[in-house]
């Protein structure tokens, strides 16, 4: 199955041995060993997932719900059993260790939401002239072009609240 959304990234988190992303501690594993820097960017993550109206709600227990399996489908294939999550899209992370060559044959697949987290993303992936995308704001911080989206990183001092929720509503927008 395809995600719904791909997240790029420059820098990898630090991984256990044996670390599997489908595991049900896979978020504790990874904020455990990385600390408060990565417990943000998955929840900035789970944010945008999240498909329920009012993600504030109960004190943001759906959106809290969702990072906590960000990685998961909502049917774990290795015990077989429903998992109960708030209604989410499926997300992926992939990290862009060095700049990718022939930039100008990347296809960005249009049955998933692309979003370039920061600009050293957005360069390793050859994403150099931003001439060809719409600014979804006044200060220019998200760009789209179709379903790629040029962001901040994934760090409240760069992707505010505010960010978060009209990346939101541009995926749905979408739908």
């Amino acid at each position: 199955m395809n995600p719904d959304i791909i997240f790029y990234l420059p820098t990898p988190p630090e991984l256990p041995a044996h670390w599997q992303a489908a595991h049900p501690d896979a978020i504790t594993q990874l904020v455990t060993l990385n600390g408060n820097h990565w417990r943000k960017i998955v929840t900035i993550m789970a944010k945008i997932c999240c498909l329920e109206h009012d993600i504030n709600a109960n004190k943001g227990i759906d959106w809290k719900q969702i990072r906590d399996q960000l990685f998961n489908e909502s049917h774990n294939q290795q015990t077989n059993k429903h998992i109960n999550t708030p209604s989410r899209l499926h997300c992926q992370l992939r990290i862009v260790n060095s700049k990718v060559e022939h930039h100008d044959e990347i296809a960005f697949s249009p049955e998933s939401w692309h979003i370039l987290c920061g600009k050293e993303a957005q360069l390793r992936m050859g994403v150099v002239d931003q001439q060809y995308y719409t600014s979804l704001d006044e200060k220019q911080k998200i760009q789209h072009q179709q379903t790629v989206l040029l962001t901040p990183y994934l760090d409240y001092r760069q992707y505010s609240n505010a960010l978060i929720e009209l990346t939101r509503q541009q995926i749905a927008l979408a739908k």
